[in-house]
């Protein structure tokens, strides 16, 4: 049996990153950028109005003042023309500034009457202008090699005409559920039978990393273990949840092995998740994870999603543990390591107070929990004490 440190070492060994591909910016947030982003043009390419109102020069808008309004231009039309002495031309935000005109008065400050234009207030020379190329100069680099694109990038990303940029590829998963109990939910819940309630969650977090993956639900025989388990094997990364402890159905360790899968640890010193199974075919990965659902949250965080990072080419691929203070004891009992089911509070720091629960099972304990709280093996941690955490907040 393997410690848990050691159990993500070897599972981070293993991950190695996809080759990159081509990504549509849409679908690009949270993917790790592999090029740094140079603009190829300036931004905004041209003096542009940053209000609706009145292009104007500067020295002729005096409070009081009248101009004539020699016409109107709208953005992505232009002004033919020079602005003339005398003159205003009105002006839409977004639209170019005319040729001539220094600044541009808001449409609040003035009043028009038979095609002249009153200004209430001086303005500024350069007022409510956006200039060219104040935003982004042509050749500057806007995003660097190695940022993991947030939501808010994008824009940028659109703005200098990439459509497409260069990212880590996101693994093809497979989702295995095994268990002659388990049904899809919304099915009809015959007699001794339970909802599939591992996969829905494995799913919904695999969407959380970007990735669609639906469970499929594979009985406890090994011929239709070998079919499924063989079919998922084309996939980068198998997830297999129930069938991988020590009951005369636990089939999957064996089907693996007949598959050719090398194992490379299968029991973990960690509570939960003891039988933990983790195995390689090729570069595929295989992780087989005990059915108790809060294993196979715990399981998801600790090795799963760092292993999908990893091939995804990011460089924050290890599992994120952060320090925080226990708001009472944590006392699992247990010679293995404890990851204990937690709140997690961050309005002053990080504050941890353990949710009473009856066992891995117990899902709407894990349904009011937002962290694991580690206590070493056979150890406690009390009141006031410190410790480190795992969070989804």
């Amino acid at each position: 049996m393997i410690t848990f440190e050691e159990a993500i070492k070897i599972v981070l060994k293993h991950a190695k990153p996809l080759p990159p591909v081509q990504t549509r910016i849409e679908d690009a947030v949270g993917r790790v950028l592999l090029e740094d982003i140079r603009s190829g043009l300036e931004m905004p390419p041209f003096n542009k109005s940053a209000v609706d109102g009145y292009a104007v020069r500067a020295a002729e808008a005096a409070p009081g003042r009248e101009l004539r309004n020699a016409g109107l231009v709208q953005a992505g039309a232009e002004f033919k023309g020079k602005l003339r002495p005398g003159d205003c031309v009105k002006i839409m935000t977004g639209a170019p500034v005319p040729a001539g005109a220094d600044a541009v008065v808001m449409v609040e400050d003035t009043s028009e009457k038979d095609g002249r234009v009153k200004f209430e207030a001086g303005i500024k020379k350069g007022a409510n202008i956006a200039v060219r190329g104040e935003d982004i100069k042509k050749g500057q680099k806007i995003l660097a090699r190695g940022t993991v694109l947030a939501v808010s990038q994008i824009a940028a990303l659109a703005a200098v005409g990439r459509s497409h940029v260069k990212t880590g590829a996101l693994p093809a998963v497979a989702l295995i559920n095994t268990g002659g109990e388990i049904v899809p939910p919304g099915a009809k819940l015959g007699r001794n039978r339970i909802y599939n309630s591992n996969g829905p969650m494995l799913s919904a977090l695999l969407k959380t990393d970007g990735i669609s993956a639906a469970p499929v639900i594979a009985h406890d025989d090994e011929n239709t273990l070998k079919a499924a388990i063989g079919k998922a094997l084309k996939s980068d990364i198998v997830l297999i949840s129930g069938g991988v402890s020590m009951g005369d159905y636990d089939l999957v360790p064996g089907v693996l092995k007949a598959l050719g899968v090398k194992t490379l640890f299968h029991k973990v010193r960690v509570r939960p998740g003891k039988p933990m199974f983790f195995g390689v075919k090729g570069d595929r990965l295989v992780f087989g994870i005990p059915g108790n659902p809060v294993a196979n949250f715990m399981a998801y965080l600790a090795y799963i999603r760092p292993a999908i990072r990893k091939l995804g080419g990011r460089a924050d691929y290890a599992p994120r543990f952060l320090d925080g203070t226990c708001a009472a004891a944590f006392e699992p009992r247990t010679p293995r390591r404890a990851l204990v089911l937690s709140n997690v509070s961050a309005k002053t720091g990080y504050s941890l107070c353990e949710v009473s629960n009856n066992g891995s099972a117990d899902i709407l304990a894990l349904a009011e929990a937002n962290g694991f709280t580690m206590v070493k093996e056979g150890g406690s941690i009390k009141k006031g004490g410190k410790a480190k955490f795992i969070s989804w907040l």
